[in-house]
C-alpha cells in the first residue's frame, strides 16, 4: 500500500481531554499523513482494536496511538509495562478486517504527533495501555506552504542514482502532485526514505515542519551517497539477496 492516500490526508480532530490507546513497538513505525498496515495478533492489542472498533463504523472508532520502546531491553519486559519514548503518533483507523481466529488485519492513518503527558496503566479490565497525550503542534494550524523546500527535494529525488530506488520513485510522485501540500509531502518522504531508527524517532519528536524538511533533505542525500557507493563496487560485489527496492 502507498504511504499516502488523498482522501485521508487530512488529519482529523482528536478528543485529547480522553486518554488514547497505546499500540508500542521497537520502531517508529506511523507519522502524521502516512498509512500503516497491522497485523494484530496478541490478545491484548486484539482487544485493543475492538475498543477502538467499538459497534459503529470507522467515522466513530477511538485513536490509537503508535508507540515507541524507550530502553533497550524492553524485551525483558515485553509482557509489562517497559518504558516508551514521550513522543508518539496518533492514529486513526481507515481500514479494519476482522479475522474469524480474533485476529485483525488493520490500516492505520497517521493524524498528529503528540507528547505522553501521564501513562494509564492496564487494569483488570483493560490489558493494554492508555496515556493522556497533548499534540505537539497547534491543531488545525497552517502550515507555511515551503515552496523552496518542496522544489529543492523535488530536484534532490530526480537524480538518476535515487531512481534506483523504487520508495524514492514513489515519493517523487508525491511531490509532483500540486494538491498534495510541501509539509504532507515531507511526512511522507520521512515515512518511507528515514529508515534508521534514532532518525525516525529525531523526525517524529521535531514539532517545526521546516527542521523536519531538513532532516528528511539530510536522509535523501545520505541515501544518494549510498547509492553511488554501491555503483563505484560494482553489482557483482553487492551482498547476495541485497536490494534497492
Amino acid at each position: 500500500m502507498s504511504a499516502y492516500d488523498r482522501s485521508v490526508f487530512e488529519a482529523d480532530d482528536v478528543d485529547y481531554s480522553q486518554p488514547v490507546a497505546l499500540f508500542p513497538l521497537p520502531t517508529v513505525s506511523l507519522f502524521p499523513h502516512a498509512l500503516q498496515a497491522l497485523h494484530v495478533f496478541e490478545p491484548r492489542y486484539r482487544q485493543m482494536v475492538e475498543d477502538a472498533a467499538g459497534d459503529g463504523g470507522l467515522e466513530s472508532a477511538a485513536p490509537i496511538a503508535m508507540a515507541t520502546f524507550g530502553a533497550r531491553d524492553w524485551r525483558d519486559d515485553y509482557g509489562g509495562t517497559p518504558p516508551l519514548r514521550p513522543v508518539v503518533c496518533v492514529g486513526r483507523l481507515v481500514r479494519h478486517q476482522r479475522r474469524p481466529d480474533g485476529r485483525h488485519d488493520i490500516v492505520l492513518h497517521g493524524v498528529a504527533r503528540a507528547r505522553i503527558l501521564a501513562m494509564h496503566e492496564p487494569d483488570g479490565r483493560r490489558p493494554y495501555r492508555m496515556a493522556e497525550v497533548v499534540p505537539l503542534e497547534r491543531p488545525r494550524a497552517a502550515r507555511p506552504p515551503m515552496p523552496a523546500v518542496r522544489a529543492a527535494l523535488h530536484e534532490l529525488l530526480s537524480r538518476p542514482r535515487l531512481a534506483r530506488v523504487e520508495a524514492a520513485r514513489q515519493v517523487l510522485e508525491c511531490f509532483g502532485e500540486r494538491e498534495v501540500p510541501t509539509h504532507a509531502a515531507v511526512e511522507v518522504a520521512g515515512y518511507a526514505l528515514v529508515r534508521d531508527a534514532e532518525a525516525r524517532y529525531r523526525l517524529l519528536a521535531e514539532a517545526d515542519p521546516r527542521r523536519r524538511a531538513e532532516l528528511v533533505r539530510d536522509a535523501i542525500a545520505e541515501l544518494e551517497r549510498l547509492v553511488a557507493l554501491a555503483e563505484r563496487q560494482g553489482s557483482e560485489e553487492w551482498p547476495k539477496g541485497e536490494s534497492w527496492n
